[in-house]
């Protein structure tokens, strides 16, 4: 049988658009990480703050995005992108649940995002996930900004085609040893929706977790027993202002909306 790679080795291949942008993403990621970690979130008793953990997760779960397209697993890769979107869900919805539920005073511990942690609690499926989100008082205002029932919608149905292998082509997409059409527009298709996907998750972050994303001005000032700058907890890390620039900007109304709403202060 004749074995033809060049789909996947060519270099117009290798420097499509879809690969710089999962460095980008893996870049907010490690630094949301980094900067989140020593913020204990309420309603939880974990040592350090349980999101920094999937912050990682979803930045190693990019890494494995990245290779599997390198490779031309690119149906595989959209299987990744499919849980990819799931993470996300999973921790804005834990969230929700935190906000919602924590009481100082009758429910320090928040017994469905506690229970998880512990492996105890099973998240809900996305549409009750959707559900919490559209009806919370904490995110009712953020929610109608995406299209939940059009482009999201559309491209989950995509994704899961994937998953469950419901067409021959992504069987065939799986196959980096043939020539097959359509194979660099399958890579702006994991563009397309890796970009749908972090615009969603930063809109929250900024919505409900901006100071997550705080620069370490401020802990470095009391490290080295200096009087921070005034007003320097406000001021967003590096990583946090490139990441709004690039997914949040473009989308005018959005962006304005968060600036308004976020506690930090964006550029």
């Amino acid at each position: 049988m004749y074995i033809d790679y060049s789909q996947v080795k060519c270099e117009t291949y290798h420097k499509h658009e879809v690969f710089g942008l999962i460095d980008r993403m893996k870049d907010y990621y490690e630094g949301l990480s980094d900067t989140s970690f020593s913020f204990m979130p309420n309603g939880t008793m974990t040592i350090g703050n349980y999101a920094a953990r999937i912050y990682m997760s979803i930045h190693s779960t990019l890494e494995s995005i990245k290779m599997l397209l390198k490779e031309g697993h690119i149906s595989d890769a959209f299987v990744l992108i499919r849980k990819l979107f799931d993470l996300v869900l999973v921790e804005i919805y834990l969230n929700v649940v935190r906000e919602e539920k924590f009481d100082w005073k009758e429910n320090r511990v928040v017994k469905d995002v506690d229970e998880w942690l512990k492996s105890q609690h099973w998240i809900p499926k996305t549409e009750k996930i959707l559900t919490v989100l559209k009806e919370s008082k904490s995110t009712k205002e953020l929610y109608p900004c995406f299209g939940w029932d059009s482009y999201l919608k559309k491209n989950r149905r995509f994704l899961d085609n994937h998953v469950h292998a419901d067409s021959y082509y992504s069987i065939l997409l799986n196959c980096p040893d043939i020539y097959l059409q359509g194979r660099e527009k399958q890579l702006k298709n994991a563009s397309v929706i890796l970009n749908q996907i972090m615009m969603v998750h930063i809109a929250f972050m900024f919505y409900m977790n901006g100071p997550y994303m705080m620069a370490s001005d401020y802990t470095d000032c009391l490290d080295i027993g200096m009087t921070p700058p005034k007003g320097c907890e406000s001021w967003l890390a590096p990583y946090a202002q490139k990441a709004f620039d690039e997914f949040l900007k473009p989308h005018v109304k959005l962006a304005a909306f968060l600036k308004e709403q976020c506690c930090m202060n964006i550029e």
